[in-house]
């Protein structure tokens, strides 16, 4: 048994049965033992799943003309803030960077890149790659651990990514019985002599697990479960309060709350995966496999308009890189037959934009403060 279950098994004796939330919060995030923040490859041939960055750089490409696109809108302001949340390897930060800078060089001169991340094992790695880059653009790399930490505390002019950042944020547990909702809260059993993770059904932790299911109404069906991301909202709080002009742009897997909660994910959408497989049961191998569940983008919308965040787009990737001009790569070479580069460019462009692709399922949210309506 890993030090990590014998915590959350300690924190059950004590304290009886948790919420999934608490549980997916300490197997991901634990400052220790969680999956993100212990060492060890997650992202890659090597990890446990892929994300659009390492396909190619063509996808930190067409995010670099999208910010070129947002300072343009917003009046070409000479300080120039991107602040991504879970930079993962580092990666985009390099591509986008090394983009603007080469065919963007005047949003690339008034540029500062933060990265806001709390594990100290992905700073190394993310320091590692964007001193490999281009010479001379490390310096526009800043690290911080909340968004908060940007001197003076806020972005007066500049963009926030979440790239897959969303789907990971610690969800509650609920399901349709006797016609009210439920929560399964995570405890312990008996199994052949050893105490093993289980799901019982509990009255709600908290009146809002109800409260967001009235807001959006949805009922769900007898016998359904489903996930309810509290956190995003906190989330979204914490990047309005230190965003006094600009944009966030969230890119996730996901539906709107219509598509989340339909009768046909009886199941819900949580999912784990180890080595590029998927795993059923989020309740084995503690801090040793990603679980994330689909993103709500209703709620982020509905939310973000409380907190003055005016929804300015949401579209499919595909639809959002086509928008932004990635098929047009394709009529600039000459003699793509012959050029193995291109064969890669081409297969990127596929996995990105295709049905079937990673950009089958993910959608795009641009959403702006304090920008003029009329751009």
């Amino acid at each position: 048994m890993s030090d990590l279950a014998k915590l959350i098994q300690q924190e059950i004796a004590t304290s009886g049965p948790i919420t999934f939330a608490w549980f997916m919060e300490q197997a991901l995030y634990h400052p220790q033992w969680g999956y993100y923040t212990s060492p060890g490859t997650k992202i890659g041939r090597t990890g446990d799943f892929y994300t659009a960055p390492t396909v190619n750089p063509l996808f930190g490409t067409m995010l670099a003309r999208w910010l070129y696109q947002m300072w343009d809108a917003a009046d070409r302001p000479a300080q120039w803030v991107v602040a991504e949340y879970g930079p993962g390897t580092g990666i985009l930060a390099r591509d986008i960077v090394a983009a603007l800078r080469r065919n963007h060089p005047d949003l690339y001169a008034t540029l500062n890149y933060y990265l806001i991340e709390i594990s100290d094992t992905l700073k190394e790695l993310q320091q590692q790659t964007l001193t490999t880059g281009e010479p001379g653009a490390d310096h526009k790399f800043h690290w911080v651990n909340r968004l908060a930490e940007i001197s003076p505390g806020y972005i007066t002019n500049g963009c926030i990514l979440a790239n897959e950042l969303v789907d990971a944020f610690p969800v509650h547990l609920v399901r349709q019985s006797g016609g009210e909702l439920q929560e399964m809260y995570v405890s312990l059993s008996n199994k052949e002599g050893d105490s093993v993770f289980t799901f019982v059904p509990g009255p709600l932790s908290t009146p809002e697990l109800a409260e967001y299911f009235n807001s959006q109404n949805v009922q769900l069906e007898e016998g359904q479960r489903a996930e309810v991301n509290l956190q995003a909202r906190e989330w979204l709080a914490e990047v309005t309060a230190h965003l006094q002009r600009g944009y966030l742009l969230t890119i996730d897997y996901g539906a709107t709350s219509e598509e989340l909660y339909a009768p046909f994910r009886h199941d819900g959408t949580l999912r784990c995966f180890h080595k590029h497989h998927l795993v059923d049961n989020p309740l084995t191998n503690l801090g040793g496999q990603d679980i994330t569940a689909h993103v709500n983008f209703s709620t982020l919308i509905t939310w973000g308009e409380q907190l003055e965040l005016r929804k300015k787009e949401l579209v499919s990737q595909p639809q959002f890189l086509i928008n932004l001009g990635i098929l047009d790569i394709l009529k600039e070479q000459p003699d793509y037959t012959q050029d193995p580069e291109f064969a890669k460019i081409t297969s990127a462009i596929k996995q990105l934009v295709l049905p079937g692709g990673m950009g089958g399922i993910f959608k795009v949210l641009v959403q702006e403060k304090a920008v003029s309506q009329g751009n």
